[in-house]
């Protein structure tokens, strides 16, 4: 029988199960709701790829360079409507514009977070938006791979965890392949959100038989700012605060991350994907001008490959691009370099948070995660005034100083 990654070590990529030839192995949820693999006995005839294929195991992949270029940027097509500055999309409009494909996560009808596929302009929107858990990869890898085969060009973004899965599930380099990861905090598991969602229906006194969920933004999409919010009919979105934002609070505090994500060897320089992308916190503000509004969103891009420094150069005239410095991505950007440290209540919190008797407002409570400080208690207000932007700007031109 292979043994495979640890619960410590498991970053639930799935390049085992993608890559065996039997089917042998399945990623089911363990009790925290993470995807674990699990192999079939009777299927399994111990030829050894899933054990050469973990990440986790054996990690000998090439990486991106020790000084990537650095460059903050955003997409004005795609800027309003997305978390960051919208590069993501501007990447995601070249590959589809040459008839590529394009793989990314996204919250299906149920709210869960999985990778599909898309293969036109128009269905960039289902990938649009960050999602703070984990996606549930599948065998999508065995589908990147047809795509390759085939020539097409593909546009993979994930986690770090999940393009080293990808690269060694494809054991090979390929020209018409992109990668991009993500500055990653950590994922929390499906299970954890959902059960965060039921919580929050039952708190805003929603009744599944009269008003559902249907929506979940992680965060504002028409500039910076954090605030999550919920719709019941899929395009109207509702801010929350306070306990009902717990999920957001806990997750800012590393509380509700999988195990490995403490111990991350992808929070480091240089990077796993030929691209890098992350909000540009703190541009303009350390020393390093910058003549621009921030308040829409800016992205943080690093290009760690040659592959990755040509997507750059191949991007529209809707591209905005200005080369920046490694030393001021890196002033707010802890998990570039750093894994999040582990929450000393973690897992108490994960275990309540699926605990159907304990409400958002218990769990807040019991835990601290509520308690706000005078920056926090602004951003609220400010935001329920309508007055947000106004009161960010102000505060960006004061640290500026």
């Amino acid at each position: 029988m292979p043994i495979l990654a640890s619960i410590e070590s498991c970053t639930g990529c799935s390049a085992c199960a993608n890559i065996c030839p039997k089917n042998a192995i399945r990623m089911i949820a363990d009790k925290e709701g993470f995807s674990q693999p699990v192999v079939d006995d009777d299927k399994c005839v111990n030829c050894g790829l899933c054990e050469r294929t973990c990440p986790a195991l054996s990690a000998n992949l090439p990486w991106g360079t020790s000084t990537p270029k650095v460059n903050a940027g955003w997409h004005n097509l795609d800027r309003r409507i997305s978390s960051s500055g919208g590069m993501f999309s501007a990447f995601a409009r070249g590959i589809l514009s040459e008839g590529g494909s394009v793989f990314g996560a996204s919250l299906n009808s149920d709210l869960l977070c999985r990778h599909i596929e898309i293969q036109t302009i128009g269905d960039l929107q289902l990938l649009r938006g960050s999602k703070y858990l984990q996606s549930e990869i599948g065998l999508i890898f065995r589908t990147i791979k047809t795509r390759l085969e085939d020539r097409k060009k593909v546009l993979f973004c994930g986690t770090p965890c999940q393009v080293s899965g990808l690269r060694k599930f494809l054991k090979k380099d390929y020209e018409n392949l992109l990668t991009i990861d993500l500055a990653c905090h950590g994922v929390p598991s499906n299970a954890v959100f959902k059960s965060y969602i039921d919580k929050l229906q039952k708190s805003l006194d929603l009744s599944p038989g009269n008003q559902k969920i249907q929506g979940f933004e992680f965060r504002r999409r028409d500039g910076w700012g954090m605030f999550p919010s919920y719709s019941v009919d899929g395009s109207r979105f509702t801010p929350v605060y306070g306990s009902n934002a717990l999920y957001m609070k806990a997750f800012d505090k590393s509380a509700l991350f999988r195990k490995s994500c403490y111990s991350c060897s992808y929070a480091k320089i240089p990077r796993i994907g030929d691209i890098t992308l992350a909000d540009f916190w703190g541009i303009g503000r350390h020393g390093f001008s910058f003549k621009y509004d921030t308040m829409n969103g800016v992205s943080l891009v690093l290009a760690n490959t040659e592959k990755g420094l040509n997507a750059i150069k191949s991007l529209d005239e809707e591209s905005f691009v200005e080369e920046r410095t490694l030393d001021e991505a890196l002033i707010e950007n802890h998990n570039l370099t750093n894994a999040s440290p582990c929450h000393p209540q973690r897992d108490e919190i994960i275990r309540d948070f699926l605990n159907e008797q304990m409400s958002l407002k218990k769990i807040g409570k019991k835990y601290g995660l509520t308690n706000r400080n005078l920056k926090e208690i602004i951003k609220e207000y400010s935001s329920k005034l309508g007055l947000f932007s106004f009161v960010k700007r102000i505060y960006n031109k004061v640290k500026s100083l």
